[in-house]
């Protein structure tokens, strides 16, 4: 398991990271939806973050290279949910194989939509894409192995995850699966909710890196640790405190101007805010909190 002090880091390749743009069904700075392809959930005052994230959508425009003669499938889908689970529709419509999906020949990687659009930062809604074939594999499993490494940074353990029922475990994948925010809130209460103290904020930071020059898209690195809720002071961990430990040369002291921001969710994040409360109210259905590194 990695720490603050040896991150695990991972490589991508993304676009347009260099922009501070909202993306597709992201929230505005005020905590509500971007108007573009998303519903309004009501009055900021009586919705909760969760459920605000939760009523988001994207819209999709997928074709297949194999026929130009048919019509795109276009969709919404919501930012929780995963490319995967529209794989079956989709073989059915193109009459063929489908398992992988491409942005501008970039095959696209195992995450929630929403982040695979503050990622990508499609230039143009709906999201145009491409499926094909390519590598299989089971989005359930994955999103389960997920909540489970989640919670082990959380706990320090597994035990919370592991003592759930298998109906229980069902439910939790279910509820993704159907967007269903009050299922899923009635099991990942429990799991957020332990009988011992937070011990660390699962935490993934998405960094970009020089682009190709023979491709449209740039390099990206993905970095996972994890962060106490509290600094060695016992002072409460904010995001910017978390960031000035990772990415100092990025982050630098609280008296240097930065040299990035930071977006979640299709919005600018204060580096104020306390990482445990970003987790509690932003993190994504597995349990990690993604953030994104946009180069000012």
């Amino acid at each position: 398991m990695a720490s603050p002090s040896s991150p695990n880091i991972s490589s991508g390749r993304s676009r347009g990271l260099d922009g501070g743009r909202q993306t597709a069904g992201g929230i505005t700075s005020g905590g509500l939806p971007d108007a573009r392809g998303s519903p309004s959930p009501g009055p900021a005052a009586t919705t909760s973050i969760p459920r605000v994230l939760w009523s988001l959508e994207v819209p999709l425009h997928i074709t297949h290279p194999s026929d130009d003669n048919r019509p795109p499938f276009v969709v919404s889908i919501p930012r929780f949910s995963y490319l995967a689970l529209l794989l079956p529709r989709l073989t059915a419509y193109f009459g063929t194989a489908c398992s992988s999906f491409h942005h501008e020949e970039v095959q696209l990687r195992n995450l929630p939509v929403g982040l695979l659009v503050d990622l990508y930062q499609p230039s143009a809604l709906p999201w145009r894409l491409v499926v094909g074939e390519g590598p299989e594999w089971d989005i359930g499993d994955t999103f389960l192995n997920g909540a489970k490494e989640a919670d082990f940074v959380r706990n320090n353990n597994a035990q919370q995850i592991m003592s759930l029922s298998k109906a229980d475990t069902t439910a939790l994948w279910n509820a993704v699966q159907d967007n269903d925010y009050n299922a899923f809130a009635k099991v990942n209460n429990r799991l957020l909710n332990p009988p011992t103290p937070l011990k660390s904020v699962p935490l993934r930071i998405y960094i970009p890196s020089t682009p190709n020059n023979d491709s449209a898209s740039a390099e990206y690195k993905v970095m996972q640790t994890l962060m106490p809720p509290r600094t060695s002071n016992r002072v409460l961990q904010t995001l910017g405190t978390a960031l000035r430990t990772l990415l100092p040369t990025l982050f630098p002291s609280s008296r240097d101007p930065v040299l990035a921001n930071v977006i979640m969710h299709g919005a600018a994040v204060p580096l104020s805010a306390p990482l445990e409360e970003l987790m509690r109210e932003a993190a994504y259905p597995d349990g990690w909190l993604c953030l994104i590194v946009v180069l000012l």
